[in-house]
């Protein structure tokens, strides 16, 4: 009570800023406002900030160039690390449970996904 009348006195406003963003679960409504697929991303780490170039690749040709569509993310060292581990242990179970196609360097391997493949890969050939 005491702030508020020495800020109304002086016509300054104080803004507790943590108020302002702090939501109730139920009040949070998601806004997809745009999707793209990406098949490649090309990554840049500066001192501050992590840029993400999510890219369409291999493009289209106009006009003698071959256009490129991508979208730009930032995000901060602690967003991206969150980002890093969330992928990574969600693509391994996924990985793991399901038989999806995991990547090796020089190229994708697609894991045996049923008990027959599993057998013809333990083979000798």
């Amino acid at each position: 009570m005491e702030e508020e009348q020495k800020e109304k006195k002086d016509g300054a406003i104080a803004v507790d800023l943590r108020k302002l963003y702090r939501f109730e679960p139920g009040e949070l409504q998601l806004d997809i406002a745009h999707s793209s697929y990406s098949n490649l991303a090309y990554v840049q780490v500066a001192h501050r900030d992590v840029c993400i170039d999510f890219l369409e690749m291999p493009g289209v040709r106009r006009d003698g160039r071959a256009r490129i569509n991508g979208t730009r993310v930032y995000m901060s060292h602690a967003a991206a690390q969150k980002l890093a581990e969330a992928l990574s242990g969600i693509l391994e179970r996924v990985h793991t449970e399901e038989g999806m196609e995991k990547y090796v360097p020089g190229g994708l391997r697609r894991r045996p996904s049923t008990e027959v493949e599993r057998e013809q890969e333990d083979r000798p050939v």
